[in-house]
């Protein structure tokens, strides 16, 4: 399995980058035009204004899945040095999953595990659904529109981008710390529902609904740094709780690599 490892990873990578990266880009396509990744749009002028619950939305699922596939088709030379960044910096850390998670373990205490115990709520699906779907009727009951395309397109943003990162998790079934293995140890492809350590989940989640929301609500302040706040400690939360390797994480936020003038929702 060592000898044929490193080929995996890229192919791994390659597909995250796919997926975490530039998952932004499926959303500023203009309804009705190709599926061709509009990166260069003005900031503030997202194309997905009017969107609501219906035939057309869950439409986008499968229109935008087909954008993030297609989309290294139509990168350019900036595009390709962002995936470069994030398979080279997963890499190093890969190399460092040890040390990293040794270190983190030597020094866990109550604190840690306190607010990782709150963190990681915001990366489980089970407990973040209900409240976008509350954010949703409240959009709705209060006529705001701002407040139902964010809560839809959180939604979409989870649900796309984690059906990528559960390919590359069955694709690898990379064994998790808590199980007492090797950072290397790698027992995929397979449809074996354990050891999915890599990439991490709730960090997708917490980043996916964070990407958007940051940039549904640019226009405050202090929504962004909250927002990306409350994912990083969920992304350290699955680190001090001994469930994934440094470069699990990592990865799972790899959509931090994607500026806000490229991203204008998730």
């Amino acid at each position: 399995m060592k000898k044929s490892f490193f080929g995996w990873l890229i192919i791994f990578l390659l597909m995250a980058g796919i997926n975490n990266a530039y998952s932004a880009e499926l959303f500023v396509r203009n309804p009705g035009i190709e599926d061709i990744p509009q990166i260069s749009q003005p900031k503030g002028e997202s194309a997905r204004e009017d969107i609501g619950l219906g035939k057309e939305y869950l439409k986008s699922y499968i229109l935008d899945t087909k954008t993030i596939v297609s989309s290294p088709l139509h990168w350019e030379n900036q595009d390709w040095i962002k995936a470069s960044l994030i398979l080279g910096m997963t890499i190093g850390l890969y190399t460092f999953d040890q040390d990293i998670h040794d270190w983190v373990q030597r020094n866990r205490n109550k604190t840690s595990d306190e607010t990782a115990k709150v963190a990681k709520l915001f990366g489980d699906g089970r407990y973040m659904l209900p409240p976008l779907g509350l954010f949703y009727l409240y959009g709705c009951i209060a006529k705001s529109g701002k407040a139902e395309k964010t809560a839809l397109l959180s939604l979409e943003s989870v649900v796309v981008s984690g059906f990528f990162t559960q390919i590359i998790k069955f694709a690898g079934h990379r064994h998790r710390p808590g199980h007492g293995d090797a950072y290397n140890k790698w027992s995929g492809p397979g449809f074996s529902t354990s050891n999915l350590s890599f990439p991490s989940g709730h960090t997708q989640t917490a980043f996916a609904i964070a990407t958007v929301v940051a940039s549904e609500y640019e226009d405050k302040a202090l929504i962004a740094p909250l927002a990306y706040g409350i994912a990083t400690l969920t992304a350290l939360s699955r680190i001090n709780d001994n469930a994934h390797w440094s470069s699990d994480v990592f990865l799972g936020a790899a959509r931090l690599f994607h500026s806000k003038k490229d991203c204008l929702v998730a």
